[in-house]
């Protein structure tokens, strides 16, 4: 699996995608989570372990989805 960029709010992160189907997420070179995707009641839903805001992991991880569609 290769990394990949998405933009978010005028703003560039690398996504580099792990064995296990987490991606961390990267903001230059700053390691800023990691994210991974769980089975929700309608659609997949993105959470994370680290500190950060719910509906940034939503928006990152649904850019995550459609890039890899």
């Amino acid at each position: 699996m290769e990394n990949f960029n998405i933009q978010l709010l005028e703003k560039d992160y690398t996504i580099e995608p792990q064995e296990n189907g987490t991606f961390r997420i990267f903001e230059g070179e700053e390691k800023i989570g990691v994210i991974y995707p769980e089975p929700g009641d309608l659609a997949i839903e993105w959470k994370t372990m680290d500190d950060l805001e719910e509906g940034f992991v939503a928006q990152i991880g649904e850019l995550i989805s459609e890039h890899n569609m």
